[in-house]
Protein backbone atom coordinates (compact mmCIF):
# COMPACT_ATOMS: atom_id res chain seq x y z
CA UNK A 1 0.00 0.00 0.00
CA UNK A 2 1.39 3.41 -0.94
CA UNK A 3 1.16 6.88 0.86
CA UNK A 4 -1.34 7.82 -2.00
CA UNK A 5 -4.07 4.67 -1.04
CA UNK A 6 -2.90 5.60 3.04
CA UNK A 7 -3.93 9.55 2.79
CA UNK A 8 -6.74 8.72 1.12
CA UNK A 9 -7.91 6.10 3.32
CA UNK A 10 -7.18 8.44 6.27
CA UNK A 11 -9.53 11.21 4.27
CA UNK A 12 -12.26 8.51 4.29
CA UNK A 13 -12.44 7.94 8.16
CA UNK A 14 -10.57 5.02 7.69
CA UNK A 15 -7.17 4.18 9.44
CA UNK A 16 -6.76 0.17 8.81
CA UNK A 17 -4.34 -1.61 11.72
CA UNK A 18 -1.42 -3.45 11.23
CA UNK A 19 -3.31 -6.60 10.89
CA UNK A 20 -5.60 -5.18 7.84
CA UNK A 21 -2.67 -3.80 5.81
CA UNK A 22 -1.60 -7.32 6.23
CA UNK A 23 -4.24 -8.50 4.42
CA UNK A 24 -4.75 -6.31 2.23
CA UNK A 25 -0.80 -6.67 0.85
CA UNK A 26 -1.50 -10.31 0.97
CA UNK A 27 -4.83 -10.25 -1.01
CA UNK A 28 -2.74 -8.05 -3.39
CA UNK A 29 0.12 -10.53 -3.54
CA UNK A 30 -2.63 -13.27 -4.21
CA UNK A 31 -4.37 -11.69 -6.77
CA UNK A 32 -1.22 -11.03 -9.13
CA UNK A 33 0.11 -14.86 -8.71
CA UNK A 34 -3.01 -16.02 -9.92
CA UNK A 35 -3.87 -13.54 -12.08
CA UNK A 36 -1.39 -14.72 -15.19
CA UNK A 37 -3.37 -17.59 -15.59
CA UNK A 38 -7.02 -16.60 -14.13
CA UNK A 39 -7.39 -13.50 -15.71
CA UNK A 40 -8.79 -11.88 -12.75
CA UNK A 41 -8.20 -8.80 -13.75
CA UNK A 42 -6.60 -6.65 -16.71
CA UNK A 43 -3.42 -6.95 -17.61
CA UNK A 44 -3.24 -2.90 -17.76
CA UNK A 45 -5.11 -2.70 -14.31
CA UNK A 46 -2.27 -4.19 -12.36
CA UNK A 47 -0.08 -1.39 -11.74
CA UNK A 48 -3.58 0.57 -10.74
CA UNK A 49 -4.52 -2.26 -8.64
CA UNK A 50 -4.55 -0.11 -5.23
CA UNK A 51 -6.18 2.69 -7.02
CA UNK A 52 -8.33 1.49 -9.09
CA UNK A 53 -9.66 -1.56 -7.24
CA UNK A 54 -8.70 -2.02 -3.57
CA UNK A 55 -9.10 1.57 -3.02
CA UNK A 56 -12.46 1.91 -4.77
CA UNK A 57 -13.87 -1.12 -2.84
CA UNK A 58 -12.82 0.41 0.57
CA UNK A 59 -14.93 3.00 -0.10
CA UNK A 60 -17.63 1.31 1.20
CA UNK A 61 -15.33 0.20 4.53
CA UNK A 62 -16.72 3.34 7.16
CA UNK A 63 -20.54 3.84 5.52
CA UNK A 64 -21.18 -0.26 6.75
CA UNK A 65 -19.42 0.82 9.74
CA UNK A 66 -21.71 3.43 10.11
CA UNK A 67 -25.06 1.41 8.88
CA UNK A 68 -23.90 -1.82 10.59
CA UNK A 69 -23.75 -3.33 14.70
CA UNK A 70 -20.67 -5.54 15.06
CA UNK A 71 -21.65 -9.40 14.39
CA UNK A 72 -23.78 -8.53 11.19
CA UNK A 73 -24.00 -10.69 8.12
CA UNK A 74 -22.76 -9.03 4.85
CA UNK A 75 -23.22 -10.51 1.12
CA UNK A 76 -20.89 -9.73 -1.23
CA UNK A 77 -22.93 -10.65 -4.92
CA UNK A 78 -20.85 -11.48 -7.73
CA UNK A 79 -17.70 -11.04 -6.08
CA UNK A 80 -15.48 -11.88 -9.07
CA UNK A 81 -11.58 -11.51 -7.81
CA UNK A 82 -13.00 -10.34 -4.11
CA UNK A 83 -13.79 -6.50 -5.34
CA UNK A 84 -15.32 -5.67 -2.99
CA UNK A 85 -16.10 -8.11 -0.50
CA UNK A 86 -12.61 -9.76 0.15
CA UNK A 87 -10.90 -6.22 0.38
CA UNK A 88 -14.01 -5.04 2.92
CA UNK A 89 -13.14 -8.45 4.87
CA UNK A 90 -9.62 -7.57 5.44
CA UNK A 91 -10.29 -4.62 6.99
CA UNK A 92 -14.05 -5.35 8.85
CA UNK A 93 -12.98 -8.63 10.54
CA UNK A 94 -16.01 -7.22 12.79
CA UNK A 95 -18.45 -8.12 9.81
CA UNK A 96 -19.13 -11.69 8.65
CA UNK A 97 -19.12 -11.95 4.99
CA UNK A 98 -20.42 -14.33 2.47
CA UNK A 99 -19.01 -13.82 -1.33
CA UNK A 100 -21.24 -15.07 -4.25
CA UNK A 101 -20.08 -16.14 -7.52
CA UNK A 102 -21.70 -18.08 -10.55
CA UNK A 103 -18.30 -19.26 -11.75
CA UNK A 104 -16.19 -22.14 -9.73
CA UNK A 105 -12.73 -20.88 -10.99
CA UNK A 106 -13.55 -17.19 -9.48
CA UNK A 107 -14.88 -19.19 -6.19
CA UNK A 108 -11.65 -21.38 -6.14
CA UNK A 109 -9.44 -17.83 -6.11
CA UNK A 110 -11.92 -16.20 -3.43
CA UNK A 111 -11.21 -19.18 -0.94
CA UNK A 112 -7.58 -19.72 -1.54
CA UNK A 113 -7.06 -15.99 -1.14
CA UNK A 114 -9.14 -15.81 1.94
CA UNK A 115 -7.18 -18.41 3.24
CA UNK A 116 -4.06 -17.11 2.70
CA UNK A 117 -4.82 -13.97 3.73
CA UNK A 118 -6.03 -15.25 7.16
CA UNK A 119 -9.73 -14.08 6.69
CA UNK A 120 -11.50 -15.96 9.16
CA UNK A 121 -14.85 -14.21 8.79
CA UNK A 122 -15.49 -15.02 5.19
CA UNK A 123 -17.31 -18.02 3.42
CA UNK A 124 -17.53 -18.52 -0.49
CA UNK A 125 -20.56 -19.68 -2.26
CA UNK A 126 -21.03 -20.94 -5.95
CA UNK A 127 -23.94 -19.94 -6.79
CA UNK A 128 -26.41 -16.97 -8.91
CA UNK A 129 -28.53 -14.42 -6.91
CA UNK A 130 -32.08 -16.20 -6.88
CA UNK A 131 -30.91 -20.28 -7.10
CA UNK A 132 -31.07 -22.44 -4.84
CA UNK A 133 -28.43 -24.27 -3.33
CA UNK A 134 -26.45 -24.00 -0.11
CA UNK A 135 -26.68 -20.37 1.70
CA UNK A 136 -29.83 -19.76 -0.79
CA UNK A 137 -32.42 -18.84 2.15
CA UNK A 138 -30.19 -16.80 4.24
CA UNK A 139 -30.98 -13.33 4.53
CA UNK A 140 -28.23 -10.39 5.01
CA UNK A 141 -28.25 -7.55 6.75
CA UNK A 142 -26.05 -5.53 3.84
CA UNK A 143 -25.53 -6.66 0.10
CA UNK A 144 -23.04 -5.35 -2.08
CA UNK A 145 -22.60 -5.13 -5.74
CA UNK A 146 -19.56 -3.19 -7.49
CA UNK A 147 -19.69 -3.82 -11.29
CA UNK A 148 -21.88 -7.01 -11.53
CA UNK A 149 -24.67 -5.75 -14.35
CA UNK A 150 -27.60 -2.98 -14.63
CA UNK A 151 -28.76 -1.97 -11.66
CA UNK A 152 -32.38 -2.48 -12.43
CA UNK A 153 -31.65 -6.29 -13.18
CA UNK A 154 -29.77 -6.66 -9.94
CA UNK A 155 -31.58 -4.32 -7.61
CA UNK A 156 -34.81 -6.91 -6.84
CA UNK A 157 -32.53 -9.63 -6.39
CA UNK A 158 -30.55 -7.93 -4.18
CA UNK A 159 -33.44 -6.69 -1.72
CA UNK A 160 -34.93 -9.51 -1.90
CA UNK A 161 -32.14 -11.53 -0.02
CA UNK A 162 -31.99 -8.61 2.55
CA UNK A 163 -33.24 -8.84 6.07
CA UNK A 164 -36.38 -6.19 6.87
CA UNK A 165 -34.46 -2.99 6.99
CA UNK A 166 -31.03 -4.29 5.67
CA UNK A 167 -29.07 -2.14 2.95
CA UNK A 168 -28.06 -2.33 -0.43
CA UNK A 169 -25.08 -0.44 -1.64
CA UNK A 170 -24.19 -0.30 -5.35
CA UNK A 171 -21.22 1.12 -7.26
CA UNK A 172 -22.21 3.63 -9.48
CA UNK A 173 -20.45 5.80 -12.02
CA UNK A 174 -20.86 9.53 -12.34
CA UNK A 175 -23.23 9.46 -15.75
CA UNK A 176 -24.93 6.43 -14.21
CA UNK A 177 -26.07 8.88 -11.08
CA UNK A 178 -26.85 11.51 -13.19
CA UNK A 179 -29.33 9.42 -15.94
CA UNK A 180 -33.29 9.64 -14.62
CA UNK A 181 -33.67 6.01 -14.59
CA UNK A 182 -37.34 4.96 -14.60
CA UNK A 183 -36.50 1.36 -14.45
CA UNK A 184 -34.63 1.71 -10.80
CA UNK A 185 -37.49 3.70 -9.36
CA UNK A 186 -39.62 0.48 -10.73
CA UNK A 187 -37.46 -2.30 -9.41
CA UNK A 188 -37.02 -0.53 -6.23
CA UNK A 189 -41.06 0.10 -5.53
CA UNK A 190 -41.32 -3.79 -6.09
CA UNK A 191 -39.25 -5.29 -4.37
CA UNK A 192 -39.76 -2.96 -1.26
CA UNK A 193 -37.02 -0.50 -1.45
CA UNK A 194 -35.66 2.63 -1.37
CA UNK A 195 -32.85 4.86 -2.58
CA UNK A 196 -31.67 6.83 0.89
CA UNK A 197 -28.56 7.99 0.33
CA UNK A 198 -25.81 8.34 -2.65
CA UNK A 199 -22.35 8.90 -0.99
CA UNK A 200 -19.79 10.41 -3.55
CA UNK A 201 -16.19 9.91 -3.42
CA UNK A 202 -13.09 10.25 -5.60
CA UNK A 203 -10.24 8.13 -6.29
CA UNK A 204 -6.73 9.42 -6.87
CA UNK A 205 -5.94 10.66 -10.32
CA UNK A 206 -9.23 10.82 -11.13
CA UNK A 207 -11.42 13.79 -12.57
CA UNK A 208 -14.72 13.04 -11.16
CA UNK A 209 -16.58 11.27 -8.40
CA UNK A 210 -17.64 8.10 -8.28
CA UNK A 211 -20.70 7.01 -6.25
CA UNK A 212 -22.44 4.72 -3.84
CA UNK A 213 -25.98 4.03 -3.96
CA UNK A 214 -27.61 2.75 -0.69
CA UNK A 215 -30.79 1.33 -0.72
CA UNK A 216 -32.78 0.37 2.63
CA UNK A 217 -35.23 -3.26 2.50
CA UNK A 218 -38.57 -1.82 3.77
Amino acid sequence: MNETVKTTLAAWGLQPDEGSLNRLDLFAASLLEKNAVQNLVSKNDEPLLWERHILDSLAAAALLRRLLPPGSLVADAGSGAGFPGLVLAAVLPEYNFELLDSRIKRCDFLGWAAAAMGCKNVRVFQRRLGEGGAAAGTKYAAVTERAMGQLENILPQCLNILNKGGFFLAWQSAAQVAQRRPAVEDAQSAARGRRIETFAYRLPGEAEDRHIMIFRKG
